[in-house]
């Protein structure tokens, strides 16, 4: 790839925000840029007495049909595309008599300011830009060779650049570049969005989950949101989640797909654990409002399901729950006496299916759960942004004893079970647990409190108080660090006495001498894992 700096020869101008315009317009007709215009930029510059060659000398038609064909044309594309460093680009330039654009100034059709003014639908189409989408992608596309500018922020920016040294450089094309893609991402992301809010229906066959990028769904957190499911390419997983196969079941809602998603994931992690241990047994997850609640391994499908469900029972109300197995009859018929909103799993019997059909509002999905080689790259708004960031995935691979007292060797796979299960636990959280009727399962958790001493002193405490369990052989696992060693006085009077937390407290030494002064045993595996 073209590295070298960039001399501006020619550059290409067509703005809806005309901030600024005029002095940087004037500032590269002085340094003998030669200007290209559209439309109302053109009209501007005019008026301003600053020369500039109209976009029809360079496409050889018209502007048309009110404005809205001006820039699009093989011309204006290949000006921007052709590779300069490139012999059979070079020719074919030369042949079909194409001049290099070198500078592309477009910022687009205000469609978000058009939408918030809640503008009609007709005046909201008219303002979903084509030519200039298509006009900065080309040229960062080919930023080796083009320079692309779509904010009046950045026009000092160059400007300071080519008054200092006559050039532009790839690292700032580059950088240009990649601020072209994200306006045009959230450009295209805002019209999905308000579309969707004007013009998608309710499709009571579902279909739509797999086949339409912008579907609305019933309600949003509360009956009076509005919301929508888009369809966005964030993962290598072959069938992800939101293109799982409906089967039956009413519509699904936006809290229904969270709950589901955290279900699916903490599912397909724990499932990665059984295929990486070659067993066979079937995982059970069952969520409530976010927070798996109930989470059982086990030989046998139905137990494992039972096991899950008495995790916690009264939150299994109402709850999504999600298998690594095929669903049988005889976990149908025990589901079917009970209040489930979704069933997700990657395959159903036809007997299974059978037994459902009488439960006309339960949702069945069926979809293959993720592999451990498969990668997420999640997406969360903010109030005027997107937060992104890699899905975290996998446990880690330390374990270190940092305490005098070990642990039994039947405990580890508790320890693999419980770090993948508090992953899925929102912080601060503890999660605490065991062996079960020979399966491995979460006995209490304490989760989303702003300390973690209330987490087990509040919550996972009194809530493995209240079912009568012993937890001398259970395992507590700590999304975080522990900061204070109270912590650690809290876990004893409960009666723990094996801990796994990432360690990384500057009183770490304090929590270890506790640990061993109680005679309990703890590992660090030096990853966090907070989930907010």
């Amino acid at each position: 790839m073209n590295q070298k700096a960039l001399v501006i020869k020619r550059a290409l101008v067509s703005v809806s925000d005309k901030t600024g315009i005029i002095d940087l317009c004037k500032f590269l007709h002085h340094q003998g840029v030669e200007l290209i215009s559209t439309g109302g930029t053109a009209k501007t510059l005019s008026e301003n007495g600053i020369p500039h060659r109209p976009i029809e000398t360079v496409t050889g038609n018209p502007e048309a049909f009110g404005g809205r064909m001006k820039t699009i044309s093989f011309q204006v594309g290949s000006a921007l595309l052709y590779r300069r460093d490139h012999e059979v680009d070079q020719q074919e330039a030369k042949k079909l008599k194409i001049e290099a654009i070198d500078l592309v100034i477009c910022n687009l059709y205000p469609f978000e300011k058009t939408a918030k003014e809640n503008r009609p639908l007709p005046e909201l189409i008219e303002n979903i830009d084509i030519g200039g989408p298509t006009m900065v992608r080309a040229a960062a596309k080919n930023y080796a060779h083009v320079a692309c500018v779509t904010s009046p922020n950045d026009y000092r920016l160059i400007q300071n650049e080519i008054e200092k040294t006559g050039e532009i450089s790839f690292l700032t094309r580059e950088q240009l570049a990649l601020k072209t893609f994200s306006v045009i991402a959230a450009y295209d992301l805002s019209i999905a969005v308000e579309l969707t809010k004007r013009l998608a229906t309710h499709d009571s066959s579902h279909a739509s989950m797999s086949t339409s990028s912008g579907t609305a769904l019933r309600y949003g957190e509360n009956p009076h949101q509005k919301a929508a499911i888009l369809k966005f390419n964030n993962t290598d997983t072959q069938t992800p989640l939101a293109q799982a196969t409906f089967l039956q079941g009413k519509e699904l809602s936006y809290n229904n797909l969270l709950d589901s998603d955290q279900a699916f994931k903490c599912a397909s992690e724990l499932n990665q654990l059984v295929e990486s241990r070659k067993s066979k047994n079937t995982v059970c997850v069952i969520v409530k409002h976010g927070v798996p609640c109930g989470v059982a391994e086990h030989a046998d499908s139905l137990k494992a399901l039972e096991i899950a469900w008495n995790a916690d029972s009264i939150s299994a109300f109402g709850s999504i729950i999600c298998f690594n197995c095929e669903i049988t009859a005889p976990m149908a018929a025990w589901l079917k006496e009970r209040f489930v909103e979704v069933i997700i799993a990657p395959k159903y019997s036809a007997e299974a299916l059978t037994l459902f059909s009488a439960k006309k509002n339960l949702r069945l999905l069926e979809v293959p759960l993720k592999k451990s080689s498969d990668t997420e790259w999640t997406i969360r708004s903010i109030n005027g942004g997107i937060l992104c960031q890699d899905e975290d995935q996998g446990i880690s691979n330390e374990m270190r004893l940092v305490t005098k007292k070990e642990f039994p060797s039947e405990l580890s796979p508790v320890m693999q079970f419980g770090l993948v299960v508090t992953k899925f636990l929102k912080s601060n959280c503890i999660g605490i647990f065991g062996i079960k009727e020979n399966g491995f399962t979460v006995i209490s958790s304490g989760v989303g409190q702003p300390n973690r001493l209330d987490c087990i002193t509040l919550l996972a405490g009194v809530r493995a108080k209240a079912k009568n369990e012993n937890l001398k052989d259970a395992v507590l696992v700590s999304d975080a660090f522990f900061p204070f060693k109270d912590s650690i006085e809290a876990a004893h009077e409960i009666g723990i006495q094996y801990i796994v937390q990432p360690g990384g407290s500057v009183r770490d030494n304090e929590v270890i001498q506790t640990c061993d002064e109680f005679g309990m045993a703890m590992s660090f595996t030096g990853k966090r894992h907070f989930r907010h």
